[in-house]
């Protein structure tokens, strides 16, 4: 219901607006109750009567016994995790079978901070530890920047020293790059969650949106290089010619400083740089991209030019993910106050 009152000054500067008495009454608001205000946007404050309210145990709730297929229990379990429920507890009435004990088990080994803490033949009961506040999305996003980084001079390594040990190091890194996006989405929601329990969030939603689609890129990135990594293993085993290597060698160090480019242009919104990279991968890797394109002589193995084909695709689809990144950072950019831009509501 919509009061009307109007603005009081008391004092030099200070203004007072009085509050409904029909709202005292029915919250029981005292003289001398403190309440907390919370600033929603330019025109819109919240008044809230318990100052110290903070966000409630969340426990998920899944009853396995109506549940027939173990790779679905598996998305539910990663599902809840992503939405930020502290405690998933897992009930079937005529017991949990080996089977589905063994999907949660194996999923709760990809989620961090995450651990069973009780099973019974009926129940297990799942427990986040997480302090959320010890890992903000930034920070997640550049220890990915860092693996990613690192995958592509295993691959480059690989190549020119004819060796299979650097690709078992972009396997690892592909499984806990797959770890720290499930981490990132999860903080990404409990970043958007603080608005709704009071804490001044500056356009949490379009933020969560943003972030959202760079992680997962990045995670893109991160199966193309393991899929990179897998063709390298076949072409390793087929004595490649020295030219071969070298061009693959050269594809693989454009794309690293393509990446980084990117990287760099999103974490300072340089946006003359995101311009660049969205230039740079329309023009050098865009659809019309063929595998011609890097080998212009075919050559004679028709497994090796299946490889290498593979190859070509996993490292164009790595510029592409940099396209969307880029493409974040310039509306990011129009968001964001600065010599540049001036955001008004009028």
């Amino acid at each position: 219901m919509p009061y009307a009152r109007r603005v009081q000054r008391v004092g030099s500067g200070t203004l007072t607006v009085s509050l409904p008495r029909r709202w005292v009454e029915k919250t029981g608001l005292k003289p001398g109750d403190v309440v907390s205000i919370v600033e929603l946007s330019d025109s819109v404050l919240k008044l809230e009567t318990k100052p110290t309210k903070t966000p409630q145990h969340t426990v998920f709730t899944l009853d396995v016994g109506k549940i027939k297929d173990s790779k679905l229990l598996s998305r539910l379990l990663i599902g809840a995790y992503l939405q930020g429920f502290e405690e998933t507890n897992i009930i079937g009435g005529d017991g949990i079978t080996e089977e589905m004990q063994a999907a949660i088990a194996s999923t709760v080994d990809l989620l961090p901070g995450v651990e069973i803490v009780e099973q019974s033949f009926r129940k297990i009961v799942i427990q986040s530890f997480l302090d959320p506040g010890k890992f903000p999305v930034p920070s997640i996003i550049k220890r990915i920047q860092v693996m990613l980084t690192m995958g592509i001079n295993n691959l480059a390594e690989a190549l020119r020293e004819g060796r299979r040990e650097p690709l078992l190091d972009v396997e690892k890194m592909e499984t806990k790059i797959d770890e720290l996006y499930f981490l990132c989405i999860r903080q990404i929601f409990f970043s958007v969650k603080k608005e709704v329990w009071g804490e001044e969030v500056s356009d949490p939603y379009i933020g969560a949106i943003g972030d959202r689609l760079v992680v997962r890129a990045l995670e893109e990135i991160a199966d193309s290089l393991k899929l990179a990594a897998d063709e390298v293993e076949a072409l390793i085993e087929k004595d490649l010619p020295k030219a071969v290597v070298n061009k693959l060698v050269k594809l693989l160090e454009s794309i690293q400083v393509v990446f980084g480019k990117t990287m760099k242009a999103f974490l300072s919104l340089d946006i003359q740089l995101a311009n660049e990279i969205i230039e740079t991968t329309s023009q050098e890797y865009g659809e019309e991209m063929t595998l011609s394109d890097v080998f212009p002589q075919n050559l004679h193995s028709v497994e090796m030019m299946i490889s290498l084909r593979n190859f070509v695709y996993n490292i164009v689809n790595i510029a592409r993910n940099c396209k969307i990144i880029a493409e974040v950072t310039l509306n990011r950019f129009v968001r964001t106050p600065s010599k540049l831009v001036t955001l008004e509501k009028v």
